[in-house]
C-alpha cells in the first residue's frame, strides 16, 4: 500500500497513529451531546433547538453546522401538523378577540389562553383542556375526561386558579368561540373573578395559535409514538408530558431558548 500511495512506511504508520485534531476531538463530542439531548427527548426536537441545547451547555457552534452534522447523522425528528379549524356553534355569546395576536406578554398571569383537544382511544374518545400562561409559555392547568363539556374547561381552569391564585383583576382569558367557552357557566366563572374574557375570530386559528400549537406538539411529539390508549394511559402520558417534558425539559425559542419553569424561575 505505502508503494502504491508513494508514501514511506515510517511515514505512514506516523499518519495513522497520529491523534486527531482538536477540531476533530470537538466536532466529535459536539454531535455526541446533540444526540444524547436528542435521545434524552425521544427524538422530539429538530436542529434549532438542539443547537440552543448545545449552546446553553457551553458549546460554540451555529445552526447549520449543528444541521449539517445530524444530517450525516441520519437523524430525522418528528414534526407538527398545521392547525385545524374548528366551527363554533350558534346560538351562544361571542365576544371579541381582545388579545388580536399580541402573544408576548411582560408579566405572569397578565393573559391565559386556553383550548380543548380530542384524542380517539380505546373506549371512544378522550378530551384533555389546557390553560397556558403567555408569559412563559407554561401549562398552568389542564383536566381531561371523556365528555367534551363546559366542566371540564372548568376543571381546568381551577386547577390553573389553585396553580397561580391570580387577582384576576388584571387577567386576560382568550379562547377559541367552542360552545364550551360560550357557555353560561364558563363565563360566569371567569367574570366572577375579574378576568377580562377575547374570543378568536371566527375561521382564525391563528389568533390562538400559542394554544394550538401546543396540542400540536403533544400529539406528534409524543402521543403519536404511543398507538392506542386507553383513557386512564393518556392521561398518565398528558400528565407526565404536560409537567414533567414540556414545563421542565423542552426549549421554546419564544423564551430565548429555555424551558417555561427555567424562564419564570431566571425573572
Amino acid at each position: 500500500m505505502c508503494v502504491v500511495l508513494g508514501v514511506s512506511r515510517a511515514g505512514f504508520y506516523r499518519w495513522l497513529n497520529r491523534p486527531p485534531s482538536p477540531r476533530v476531538t470537538e466536532r466529535e463530542h459536539l454531535l455526541a451531546f446533540l444526540l444524547a439531548e436528542a435521545k434524552r427527548q425521544s427524538g422530539v426536537p429538530g436542529y434549532r433547538k438542539l443547537w440552543q441545547a448545545a449552546v446553553n451547555a457551553g458549546f460554540a457552534s451555529g445552526k447549520n453546522r449543528v444541521q449539517r452534522l445530524l444530517q450525516g447523522a441520519g437523524y430525522r425528528s418528528v414534526r407538527a401538523p398545521r392547525p385545524g379549524y374548528r366551527r363554533p356553534q350558534p346560538g351562544l355569546p361571542t365576544l371579541p378577540n381582545l388579545l388580536n395576536r399580541e402573544f408576548d406578554v411582560s408579566k405572569p398571569n397578565q393573559v391565559w389562553v386556553s383550548d380543548i383537544t380530542q384524542v380517539r382511544c380505546d373506549e371512544g374518545w378522550w378530551y384533555l383542556a389546557v390553560v397556558m400562561d403567555l408569559y412563559s409559555r407554561r401549562i398552568v392547568g389542564w383536566a381531561d375526561g371523556p365528555i367534551n363539556d363546559s366542566y371540564l374547561v372548568e376543571r381546568a381552569l381551577e386547577a390553573a386558579w389553585d396553580t397561580r391564585q391570580p387577582s384576576g383583576d388584571d387577567m386576560l382569558f382568550h379562547s377559541d368561540q367552542g360552545a364550551q367557552y360560550r357557555s353560561e357557566a364558563v363565563m360566569r366563572w371567569l367574570t366572577k373573578r375579574g378576568v377580562t374574557l377575547s374570543m378568536s375570530r371566527r375561521g382564525n386559528c391563528w389568533d390562538n395559535a400559542c394554544a394550538e400549537s401546543f396540542f400540536a406538539q403533544l400529539k406528534v411529539e409524543w402521543l403519536q409514538c404511543l398507538g392506542r390508549q386507553t383513557r386512564e394511559e393518556l392521561r398518565a402520558e398528558a400528565q407526565y408530558y404536560i409537567e414533567e417534558y414540556y414545563d421542565n425539559v423542552r426549549l421554546h425559542g419564544a423564551l430565548g431558548g429555555v424551558s417555561p419553569r427555567t424562564y419564570e424561575a431566571a425573572a
